[in-house]
């Protein structure tokens, strides 16, 4: 075999990001002490041992499986995967540490009531306007659109006690969370070819954050396959073989406009996306002539669906751009006193400038019980420390297409990636993991087509041991800031 080639994912990438893993996990329990209850401990260490080890072998096994093979079985241990973590989370992770069985109430407990309130609205006859049921139960219209998906799911299947109005719709948001996987192995084989896509592919299914949501009733499921679903179909409408017409281009813009019912942010990052392919994409990959259809016809769809609302959204991004808010609510944050009466002094300091720098790699694992209601955060160190090691391939492969002129083959997918990372950059939720994960399956995506770049290199693979060695001090000061910031060291 050429050593040179990529095949499948190597083994000298996993196996020691497992080892520096636990050597970062060890040093923050022995150092600062506070460690985490078991379960936590044992959540993280299963969910690196799980996407390194797991995803190495399939890889492997399937390197010359046909691609429907391949698809078939990836989806369906995946579905596995995550219908596990969902029996789990149902009948006795929720309901142990929250008290219910669709798991924290922040924003679940108005998005299940409004599902419930537009489902009878609708077999009820519509007795009133839909903006007036909208005004009842409060919120924005991009807050509406999760509540009529489950209004849909509520009207389909009937509200079953817990099983109906929890368990049912978490059991599709496996099913579409596998099929993530799916769209987006197809557009990185359309990108990056096989090999890179199947790597990509692997990396979807088995990401340990895309598998925890699917636990809850938190409308990230759902948000991140739409996303998925428009990057593939939008990426194929505008193609270098794709016949530039509306019937073409009005699914996939029909599906960004969803995301303003969703999160506005996104949308607007969605449609400027396609706005610089149509600026900036190589004419080899896309002719002016279909350049200029592409953009009259994603305007008009634009115009029609979305109107004046459009503007003010724009107007009201770069007003928080301008403005101190992110600021202010760090501020406000340094403040806030957790369950044990502590609060982190440290964070009035964080903000754009020392998000910036870091915002491919954020969040690092919280190894350490800083408090006691940070459940999310340990469950989720494990996927974060992923998500950390995968950023040097991603921003490896950022910079080698920058510096070879390649970007202008796949402006569309960079420009959504780094425009909502921007667009999270200047939010107060740039460090939350949660908000991280509208783009994580295109990080994915990116982070293979890097490890394909740094195995063609041998030599550049001494720049991964120096990021496992940063990771390590990375942990390390994360965990000190955490602590250290609540006087608890």
């Amino acid at each position: 075999m050429n050593t040179t080639s990529l095949y499948y994912l190597p083994k000298w990438l996993t196996s020691k990001a497992v080892i520096v893993f636990f050597i970062a996990f060890a040093l923050c329990t022995v150092v600062f002490g506070y460690p985490m209850e078991l379960r936590y401990a044992t959540i993280s260490i299963l969910s690196v041992l799980l996407f390194f080890l797991i995803s190495q072998g399939l890889t492997r096994n399937y390197v010359r499986k046909s691609e429907r093979s391949f698809i078939k079985n990836v989806f369906w241990i995946g579905l596995i995967v995550h219908l596990l973590w969902v029996i789990y989370c149902y009948f006795y992770l929720n309901p142990e540490y929250y008290g219910t069985p669709y798991g924290d109430g922040a924003d679940v407990e108005w998005y299940m009531p409004f599902g419930q309130g537009i489902a009878q609205w609708v077999m009820d006859g519509f007795p009133m306007s839909f903006e007036t049921l909208r005004k009842l139960y409060g919120g924005g219209i991009d807050d509406t659109g999760y509540p009529i998906w489950l209004a849909v799911i509520y009207l389909l299947t009937g509200t079953w006690g817990d099983f109906g109005e929890t368990l049912i719709p978490m059991i599709i948001k496996c099913v579409i969370s596998t099929y993530c996987a799916i769209l987006i192995y197809r557009t990185a084989q359309r990108h990056y070819g096989e090999v890179v896509a199947r790597i990509a592919c692997v990396f979807v299914v088995f990401n340990p954050n895309m598998i925890y949501w699917c636990g809850t009733m938190f409308k990230e499921p759902e948000l991140v396959f739409l996303c998925c679903l428009f990057v593939n179909e939008m990426d194929k409408a505008l193609g270098r073989n794709a016949k530039m017409t509306l019937k073409a281009l009005l699914p996939a813009s029909l599906i960004g406009l969803t995301f303003f019912l969703f999160r506005a942010a996104l949308g607007l990052v969605a449609f400027v996306s396609v706005l610089a392919q149509v600026v900036m994409a190589s004419n080899r990959i896309m002719s002016t002539g279909k350049k200029v259809i592409a953009g009259v016809l994603v305007a008009i769809v634009l115009a029609i669906g979305y109107g004046d609302s459009l503007l003010i959204q724009v107007h009201d991004t770069i007003d928080t751009i301008r403005s101190d808010d992110q600021q202010v609510n760090m501020e406000w944050r340094s403040r806030r006193k957790d369950a044990s009466g502590r609060s982190n002094q440290f964070i009035k300091y964080a903000g754009a400038a020392a998000f910036a720098p870091l915002i491919f790699t954020l969040p690092f694992p919280t190894f350490n019980t800083a408090n006691n209601v940070q459940i999310l955060q340990m469950m989720l160190s494990g996927g974060s420390y992923i998500k950390n090691i995968l950023s040097f391939f991603v921003i490896f492969a950022m910079f080698v297409m920058l510096f070879s002129g390649e970007w202008r083959r796949h402006v569309f997918l960079i420009a959504y990636t780094c425009g909502y990372l921007c667009a999270l950059v200047f939010s107060e939720f740039a460090q939350s993991g949660r908000f991280h994960m509208p783009i994580m399956p295109m990080l994915m995506m990116f982070a293979a087509y890097g490890i394909s770049l740094v195995h063609q290199h041998p030599k550049w693979r001494s720049f991964y041991v120096i990021v496992l060695v940063i990771e390590v001090i990375a942990c390390l000061g994360w965990n000190w800031f955490k602590l250290k910031g609540r006087g608890m060291i």
